[in-house]
């Protein structure tokens, strides 16, 4: 199985890699979808004059914090309002950012094109797992065969001889395209000896499924249908060492032009966040009604599944935490492997901002 040569040709345009400067933050489409209160110039009729946020979403779990604070008011309860604006991934969020069409969000892998190409800032992290990202082969494949090959990571599947020139269909740009890469480091290969294929994570599981491809990266939901399929794990977070960070983002304008606003709408996150820690059952069901508002095909199974794999991060872990270590972690790795010019890495100090986090 070690390839379709459909997409083996596709492959050699890719990997010019449009990469991380395409990148998203899960999935793959390309079209923002405003969200039904979303307008950029409109105020509610319920928020009177309160000042305005322009508060950027995703349907994943990213975003659920963003979705506490509106169904529960904590932003007019702290004096202003926030107007949503619902992206399908990271990369049109990033391009809308360009456009100056939001204030503040989340997202993941996205982040680090947002700060090296948009100037985007980050404020603060809201979530942190180390589960639901991972490589996944069919059970016969040679790949899954290999064990051992990196003592130091024994759970970690394949070799060199096993997955060279294997072609691995992914979201680029995203979280699992970070995953692969690390999985890839372990057994000391890069992007060039494999064929990467940017694809839709539910398209390229069922690619896989139908015997095109050698190899894809998932995310959940996605992940969990796999697992349950029997398909292998070749390479998950937990076991490549890495803890996946979704961070707070913000517009440069809006850090310098509102701050008072930039920190209403932090202070409200980590509210959120602690209220999501302590209820799973509450979270689990707003997860739900979300997704499915979103248009995102969900079940509560699923939803408290990914609910279980992440801890978002309060008031009270910001006294152990250094605000942006995996930005720059995830920076540097990209630089490494050719995907970002060096000289970027200075955007990573000049634009993580903690002053945020340090005054909840």
């Amino acid at each position: 199985m070690r390839k379709s040569k459909k997409v083996m040709k596709i492959a050699a345009t890719v990997m010019a890699l449009t990469m991380v400067l395409s990148a998203c933050g899960k999935g793959g489409g390309n079209a923002s979808v405003p969200s039904k209160e979303s307008g950029a110039n409109s105020k509610t009729e319920a928020a009177g004059d309160l000042p305005v946020l322009r508060v950027a979403m995703m349907p994943f779990i990213t975003s659920l914090p963003t979705e506490y604070i509106k169904k529960n008011k904590l932003d007019e309860k702290a004096g202003f309002k926030m107007e949503t604006v619902m992206f399908a991934t990271g990369a049109p969020m990033n391009e809308a950012l360009a456009a100056d069409l939001w204030d503040v969000g989340a997202m993941g892998a996205a982040a680090v094109t947002g700060v090296a190409n948009y100037d985007m800032m980050i404020i603060g992290e809201v979530l942190e797992s180390t589960d639901g990202l991972g490589v996944f082969v069919k059970p016969d494949s040679a790949i899954a065969g290999a064990k051992g090959y990196n003592p130091s990571y024994p759970n970690v599947l394949g070799s060199p001889e096993t997955v060279k020139g294997a072609t691995i269909l992914l979201p680029i740009g995203t979280a699992q395209h970070f995953t692969t890469l690390k999985w890839l480091e372990k057994l000391g290969l890069g992007i060039t000896d494999v064929n990467i294929v940017n694809m839709d994570t539910a398209q390229a599981y069922q690619a896989l499924q139908a015997n095109q491809c050698d190899a894809v990266a998932l995310n959940v939901p996605t992940f969990f249908e796999a697992v349950d399929d029997g398909m292998v794990q070749v390479g998950n977070l937990a076991d490549l060492g890495t803890r996946y960070v979704d961070m707070v983002v913000a517009n440069r304008k809006a850090v310098e032009g509102k701050p008072e606003l930039v920190q209403k709408y932090m202070n409200c996150i980590m509210e959120a966040c602690k209220a999501l820690n302590e209820d799973t059952d509450m979270a689990a069901d707003l997860m739900v009604e979300f997704l499915k508002e979103a248009g995102a095909e969900t079940t509560r199974e699923s939803c408290v599944s990914d609910l279980g794999r992440v801890q978002f991060i309060t008031a009270e872990d910001w006294s152990n935490r250094e605000l942006g270590s995996f930005a720059r972690e995830l920076g540097e790795f990209y630089i490494s492997l050719g995907q970002l010019e060096p000289e970027l890495i200075d955007k990573f100090d000049k634009n993580i901002d903690p002053e945020f986090v340090k005054n909840n």
